[in-house]
């Protein structure tokens, strides 16, 4: 089966554009990515894998782990730890129970295929897929 594994953000407005991603071991492993216009995307903290009942827009946003999140900034940049936090929000990123996406011939429609289950990889992968 399919699952999802929800992670939580944080988007920051910042006052300068930041250039380099940064990936943090230990404090939950955040790992940070900016964009364009000062905007900062940050995200860690992964719960276990589920099946998923949410749907889409309607994801719980758990202050807990987001206040983790900001707390995991302040420690490691002090330019985060003065910015605005404008959203907060989480997401489940598709993955299975072997860690190997699910590929292959959908049954029925001619042409069908699936490939998922890439986790946070399928931005990359899945078009290549």
């Amino acid at each position: 089966p399919m699952y999802g594994q929800k992670y939580h953000s944080l988007l920051y407005g910042n006052a300068r554009t930041l250039t380099q991603a940064v990936f943090f071991q230990g404090l939950g492993d955040p790992e940070v990515y900016p964009r364009p216009e000062g905007e900062v995307y940050v995200t860690g903290y992964p719960d276990d894998p589920i099946l998923v009942k949410e749907t889409p827009g309607q994801e719980e946003v758990r202050d807990e782990v987001c206040d983790r999140l900001q707390s995991a900034m302040s420690k490691v940049s002090t330019e985060l730890a003065n910015a605005d936090i404008h959203t907060k929000q989480s997401c489940h990123l598709p993955v299975t129970a072997d860690g190997v996406p699910i590929i292959g011939k959908i049954p029925g429609p001619l042409g069908a295929y699936v490939a998922s289950g890439h986790s946070c990889w399928g931005i990359l992968n899945g078009p290549a897929t």
